[in-house]
């Protein structure tokens, strides 16, 4: 990928991830007044899940993934882990501050729609700032928070329906982890 075209996609895709989990009222990250830093019990966290491991190598190589996949900390609340590939690129969040109900609120969304992912309450978005860009978001809830899988397609001609991969991806992740609490 060229050094233009990884600088656009890190710039889209943090619109997209602050739009997607919003800030903290304080700006310094803490959570200590949301909902999930108080619902944090049993089997149920987040916290020790890793974005990088909720898809096996096989499960990643069917969708034209590159391994290993490269940890993000973009923030504190939300680690990821981005994978180059093709048609699509992909990055896996963990959510331990927000929920699909708490994001359905939010005000960044050119489009949100509710669905399902294999049962559990979910939403494929589109951020404002990222309608011409071919980034689409899956989210669904689980554990403490939420799951977001954000697809984007990586060359042009436009040809692949990176909604769909999202929701494809995102229905091979649910078993993987912890049900919503």
């Amino acid at each position: 990928m060229s050094s233009w075209k990884r600088a656009m996609l890190a710039a889209v895709s943090g619109v997209a991830l602050l739009g997607a989990l919003g800030c903290s009222p304080s700006g310094s990250g803490d959570t200590s007044d949301s909902p999930s830093a108080t619902q944090a019990s049993g089997g149920k966290s987040l916290e020790s899940l890793d974005p990088c491991k909720m898809l096996s190598e096989a499960e990643l190589k069917s969708f034209g993934l590159e391994l290993p996949g490269e940890p993000t900390e973009d923030l504190p609340w939300s680690p990821g882990c981005y994978y180059e590939g093709d048609p699509i690129t992909l990055t896996l969040f963990k959510d331990t501050r927000n929920t699909v109900s708490s994001n359905a609120e939010k005000s960044t969304w050119a489009e949100f729609e509710r669905l399902q992912v294999n049962g559990r309450s979910g939403a494929r978005t589109i951020t404002k700032g990222a309608t011409q860009a071919r980034i689409c978001n899956v989210m669904f809830d689980a554990g403490d928070g939420l799951i977001q899988v954000q697809a984007t397609e990586s060359r042009l001609p436009e040809s692949v329906d990176e909604c769909a991969k999202a929701l494809e991806i995102a229905k091979k992740v649910e078993p993987n982890v912890p049900e919503p609490a």
